[in-house]
Formats: C-alpha cells, sequence, structure tokens
C-alpha cells in the first residue's frame, strides 16, 4: 500500500510541475502510433535561457488531451500558452490546435515504421495567423536503439498576418533501448528556414541535446510516461540553452 501511495505522489507531482510551468509546444517528437480506446493526458514545455537578454526568457505550455479512435487514427486536443524572449514579456494564451497522426503500419511489421501527421491551429492572438502543419513520422529499430524523425511543412493559413511561403521543421529522436526503468538519448529541433522552395522569412532555430526517458508503471488505472532534457541552441538564432520536459498519463479503456 505505501509503494502505490508513493507512486501517485511522483505521478501526481511530475503531472502538476508540467503543467504549472509554461513550455514550448513544438519540442515533442511524434511518434506513428495509434492505440484503439486509449486515452492519454499530456503536459509539455520548455524554458530558453541565454546570456543575450533579447534571446533569454522564452517559455511555452502546452496541455493536450489525446484519444486512440482505433487502430489507424489518433487525435488530439490541445492548449498552448507561450511567452517571446526578452524582458517584459508576458505568458499569453496563444493556439488551440487539433492534432491527428495516422499510423500507416504495425510496430515492428516492416522495415520502417510509418505515419502521417496533420495538425490545424486556431490562433487567439490578434497579430498571429492560423496555420496547418503536416508531414510524415518515420520510425526505425536497429542495434537496441529507436530512431524516430519527424518532416514537416508548417504553412499559415488565413489572416492579415499570414505569409505566403511554407516553412520546413524537422525533429528526430534517438533513445537507447537498455530495458531499464530510465533510458538514455538525444533529440534535434530545427526550422531551417534558408531551403529554398521552403523559405518561410523566419531566422533559422536549431536545438539539439541529450535527454533521459522513463516509465512509470501501474499508477492507477494507467501508466506514467516522461522524458526531458537540454537541448543546446546552434548559434546565433536559438537560445544558448533550453530545457524541455514531457510528461504523459496513459489510460485503456
Amino acid at each position: 500500500m505505501r509503494s502505490i501511495n508513493i507512486r501517485f505522489m511522483l505521478a501526481g507531482a511530475a503531472l502538476s510541475v508540467a503543467i504549472a510551468v509554461p513550455a514550448e509546444a513544438d519540442f515533442k517528437v511524434q511518434q506513428p502510433d495509434a492505440e484503439t480506446g486509449e486515452f492519454a493526458i499530456e503536459p509539455l514545455g520548455d524554458f530558453g535561457h541565454d546570456p543575450r537578454r533579447d534571446h533569454s526568457g522564452e517559455l511555452s505550455s502546452a496541455q493536450e488531451f489525446e484519444y486512440g479512435v482505433n487502430g489507424f487514427w489518433r487525435t488530439e486536443f490541445e492548449l498552448e500558452q507561450e511567452r517571446e524572449a526578452g524582458s517584459g514579456e508576458s505568458i499569453k494564451f496563444s493556439q488551440v490546435t487539433w492534432e491527428n497522426i495516422f499510423q500507416f503500419t504495425e510496430r515492428g511489421q516492416y522495415w520502417l515504421d510509418s505515419g502521417f501527421f496533420f495538425e490545424f491551429g486556431k490562433s487567439t492572438l490578434a497579430d498571429t495567423s492560423n496555420e496547418v502543419t503536416f508531414g510524415p513520422i518515420l520510425r526505425k529499430e536497429f542495434f537496441h536503439t529507436i530512431n524516430t524523425v519527424n518532416l514537416f511543412i508548417e504553412k499559415d493559413v488565413s489572416g492579415e498576418f499570414a505569409s505566403g511561403r511554407p516553412g520546413f521543421l524537422y525533429a528526430w529522436e534517438t533513445r537507447i533501448a537498455l530495458g531499464t526503468p530510465i533510458e538514455p538519448g538525444f533529440q534535434a529541433y530545427g526550422r531551417p528556414s534558408s531551403f529554398e522552395g521552403f523559405d518561410s522569412g523566419w531566422p533559422q532555430d536549431n536545438r539539439l541535446g541529450p535527454q533521459l526517458f522513463g516509465t512509470i508503471n501501474n499508477i492507477g488505472p494507467g501508466t506514467l510516461k516522461w522524458n526531458g532534457g537540454i537541448l543546446f541552441g546552434i548559434r546565433p538564432w536559438a537560445p544558448l540553452t533550453t530545457w524541455r520536459w514531457q510528461a504523459e498519463y496513459e489510460i485503456h479503456f
């Protein structure tokens, strides 16, 4: 009984911290999986720090509620908040998002696991446009590593401030599958805006760094999965360091 209470306390602490502290919703590697009847609550976020004051203090958060409709389709509803870098900036409720992941292959069925991601974001800010993001999700497991890549296109779709050019986004995760409660790995995220044909007009923003991954089973009716770590910015556009975190509490019906 005591061990169960401790697990509940740990899960509650992890979720409350992740929800209370604003974070960056985009620092998440999407997985090509959909499971029928799975419901999950997922807070995630980040905080950026830099010696240059105009690049420091960036933080944002997202709270996601997801459901596995069937073995092909997983859908999510997301609330996002953000604070831009620089002094005097405040936290704003920035976007309501509808995410969808479509699983094309069963895990391990073929040489490569594959899926597709589609997201529509409705801005709540007067000077920001709505946007869509879409693209393939690819995963390959070999030599005790799990490697996942997201290759997405982001496009403004409405509003006075909408850009006519799409932007290219990538995310990469490698996790070392040790079979232990906590496993190491790393992640990389980027927005290489200078690619010809995908020039959004935004500054480039590329960050990568080590991460830790863990799972705690049998917490009440569900399972808590978490990951987090530090990302180092590739200068000059990104902050020097970005701390990111992600927690997901899953219940199967």
